[in-house]
């Protein structure tokens, strides 16, 4: 018999007779204007509920602002057909129902609070790296909980059943899962439901309406920018709270989850569930985002007659990324007890992954239990409901764009880490959350890390690849700090000769700068702006100079930077580097806000971009408190350094901090909706042969200039990656990276404290503003 194949003409999908007349019948009811057509209003459909169960209590009222995010969106950009709206208009009722009974049965019963969930083992895997075998075969343990299909549907049992009653919601369970065989049964065979098995508890958070469940079966994006940029701590404590009722019923020993989402937030995760396992999956991007991406779209199709294959795999390229890179963050500060499974592991021999797992969780892993496991892997056949089909080229993707946005997953956290339970776990591997070589404590330990840096490179297959001459920036108007000299010279060559519109803002060089510039390029839209970044005054100056010419930057470069041979004062009395490197910087980006100067894009798709030339050197800058952000610290030849990569520590952080405020909205909070209208990309270029360490001690220069020019990068070669974040269109849409090269790397947890780079912001800010009231 021949195996069905799932279609890729996925705007197309297949669609039954009967529903191809339903919506064809409510297309005719909208273009008459008919009642039904109208969008979905938040306190008709809370009261459709109340109807529906003679309840009144929703329990947390903070469901109700994701709930009017999504319906929103649904409204005005699902472009959902008639079946679509009936069902998601559905969901949303049986949610809101759902959350009437459990709250009734907590006030029933108020012994259901004082539950105990035992160990939970998650699994936090990207989409299609093993998480459902792996989730069923843990499942298969008898003393292990997990969420099945029918109890996602409906996690409190009807008033029929009683508290062990199971009937009518399996039931119900077998009729969803028979209608999603007729209505898609392409999508059934990319990702069966089966009412019995278990589910993903995303069908858990979904009773709070913040989650990527959305965005996976919609086209809802402002939705899903806006839930990316909010706090899920409320959701994942209603998790809890369904999974304490969930045991009420059915008790077991400990819990396991599944769900991509939880990848995410791992942090909230283990903030919520204090005995915890996380299991990561792992599986080349090449080998699952096309796959991923046809599941996505085939979902689509059933809820709307207009899906964009390649707005799919826009979206869903860059939230995997997103997501990775706030992973590979929050793994790094080493507190998750964490066992990391690759999928070809996985296959190659289930049983002893699951192993590993239990001896990371700290559970004995017995004969029956091993095999009940085998017994259960062995029903579950691959392709039983179809081949699923798909390409790359589907989604306008390639190999070199997952590559480019996704390759840093394929390095494989290896390093073993002992999370706060005590339990050995792994963590990313050392090179992605520590100083590279022997760090930069020192300039000597500083230039051989550079050294053992380029000569890593070298051999790395996961770098961006520098962009081509064909990448132009004509009409897009560029700002470079510190562009008279070094990489910050190079880089406003390369933008010039991209067909940029510069605006150099430097202490000296002017005009011979852009003269120069104009004669090697052939650009004549080069001009320069005097800027002393150790001085407030002169900043505040360049800023109302580009307020008063309503001048609009689309990209700003913050390259200036000094290393100096000891502690000395700003004018306003600030150690230096603290003063240029983070104060000016904090400065600039503020009032480029405030002004207007960078500004969200009117009748264009390009996002304006910072770019914020950090190093690498922050990664073994001292522990800092966040009283002595700000403070003045004495130093000389022998341990500038250590000062150097503080000051990179805080910029760091700032730039950290400006993406949570663009992200959301409170920095515009004018806008209708907290959509990030600003990319806030940050780099170390590697170790570059400038002129950065001109005050180096007369004894190192004899050595050190001839090892910079023999060893180093040119500034040609090191502006690669500035000239990447500031011009690559792969970018566009991104709120922002760090680069160490060409090689995408998290910032160090320090950075992404967010107490932490708040405290910088706001205290850059309190700084800046009363010097200027002074």
């Amino acid at each position: 018999m021949t195996m069905r194949e799932t279609s890729r003409d996925y705007k197309n999908p297949h669609r039954p007779a009967p529903l191809r007349w339903l919506n064809r019948a409510g297309q005719l009811a909208a273009s008459l204007g008919a009642v039904g057509s109208r969008g979905f209003d938040i306190d008709e459909l809370e009261q459709t509920a109340r109807d529906n169960t003679g309840l009144a209590n929703f329990g947390d009222p903070r469901y109700r602002e994701p709930l009017r995010q999504l319906l929103w969106s649904m409204t005005h950009e699902a472009q959902l057909n008639t079946l679509g709206g009936l069902v998601q208009r559905t969901r949303v009722v049986e949610a809101l129902v759902t959350r009437l009974r459990i709250e009734q049965l907590f006030t029933a019963h108020p012994e259901i609070n004082d539950i105990e969930l035992g160990p939970v083992i998650a699994i936090a895997g990207f989409q299609r790296t093993g998480t459902t075998k792996l989730h069923r075969l843990l499942a298969a343990d008898p003393d292990t909980r997990s969420l099945r299909s029918w109890e996602a549907l409906c996690p409190a049992p009807t008033p029929a059943e009683g508290r062990t009653g199971t009937a009518t919601r399996i039931r119900r369970a077998r009729f969803a899962q028979g209608a999603a065989s007729y209505m898609a049964p392409d999508f059934f065979a990319v990702h069966p439901i089966e009412h019995q098995a278990p589910e993903e508890d995303i069908l858990l958070l979904d009773l709070c309406f913040l989650s990527q469940t959305p965005e996976s079966i919609m086209h809802v994006p402002t939705y899903a920018a806006w839930a990316q940029a909010q706090d899920p701590r409320f959701a994942y404590e209603y998790l809890a709270r369904c999974m304490k009722l969930l045991m009420w019923q059915r008790p077991a020993r400990r819990w396991v989850l599944k769900t991509p989402h939880h990848l995410e937030h791992l942090d909230t995760l283990a903030a919520v569930f204090s005995d915890l396992t996380v299991v990561q999956t792992h599986r080349d991007p090449l080998a699952t985002t096309a796959s991923f991406c046809s599941m996505v779209a085939h979902a689509r199709g059933i809820f709307s007659d207009e899906v964009d294959p390649a707005e799919v795999g826009r979206h869903w390229l860059a939230k995997l990324r997103h997501v990775g890179q706030r992973a590979s963050s929050v793994r790094e500060r080493g507190q998750l007890r964490v066992c990391d499974v690759r999928y070809a592991d996985l296959l190659e021999d289930p049983i002893r992954e699951v192993g590993r797992i239990y001896a990371a969780a700290g559970l004995e892993l017995t004969a029956p239990v091993v095999a009940s496991m085998r017994d259960h892997d062995g029903a579950n056949q691959a392709n039983r409901h179809g081949v699923h089909r798909y390409e790359l080229i589907d989604f306008g993707l390639s190999p070199a764009a997952v590559n480019d946005a996704l390759g840093f997953l394929r390095d494989m956290p290896a390093t073993p880490v002992t999370g706060s339970s005590g339990a050995t776990g792994s963590r990313p591997a050392a090179e992605d959350v520590q100083a590279t070589g022997v760090g930069h404590q020192s300039p000597i330990t500083a230039t051989l890390t550079g050294v053992l840096d380029l000569l890593s490179q070298r051999t790395h297959v996961t770098d961006r690849s520098p962009l081509d001459d064909s990448v132009r920036m004509d009409g897009r108007v560029c700002l470079v700090t510190g562009a008279n000299t070094g990489l910050g010279l190079a880089t406003a060559r390369s933008l010039a000769r991209r067909g940029a519109t510069l605006i150099l803002a430097c202490r000296s060089g002017i005009p011979e700068t852009a003269d120069t510039l104009i004669a090697e390029t052939g650009n004549p839209n080069i001009s320069m702006l005097g800027v002393d970044l150790a001085d407030l005054d002169s900043v505040d100056r360049l800023c109302d100079t580009l307020r008063d010419r309503g001048t609009a930057v689309d990209v700003v470069v913050l390259n200036a930077g000094l290393m100096p041979l000891s502690d000395r004062p700003s004018a306003q009395g600030y150690e230096v580097m603290f003063g240029v490197h983070v104060l000016a910087n904090a400065t600039l980006l503020r009032r480029f806000i405030e002004d207007g100067v960078l500004r969200p894009a009117s009748g264009s798709a390009d996002r304006p971009r910072v770019v914020i030339v950090s190093s690498e050197a922050h990664r073994s800058a001292p522990p800092t408190t966040i009283d002595e952000i700000g403070a003045y610290f004495n130093y000389g030849a022998r341990d500038g350094m250590r000062e150097y990569g503080r000051s990179k520590l805080e910029l760091c952080a700032l730039g950290i901090h400006l993406r949570r405020l663009i992200a959301t909205g409170e920095l515009l909070p004018a806008q209708p909706t907290p959509i990030p209208w600003l990319a806030v990309h940050m780099l170390c270029p590697g170790p570059v042969a400038s002129s950065l360490a001109r005050e180096a001690p007369s004894w190192m220069r004899p050595w050190l200039d001839p090892l910079m020019r023999l060893s180093f990068k040119s500034p040609e070669q090191a502006c690669l990656a500035v000239d990447y974040l500031a011009c690559a269109p792969a970018l566009e849409g991104h709120a922002g990276e760090y680069l160490h090269m060409l090689r995408p790397r998290p910032v160090a947890a320090a950075a992404s404290d967010p107490e932490f780079a708040a405290a910088v912001w706001n205290t850059c800010a309190r700084i800046s503003t009363e010097h200027a009231q002074t």
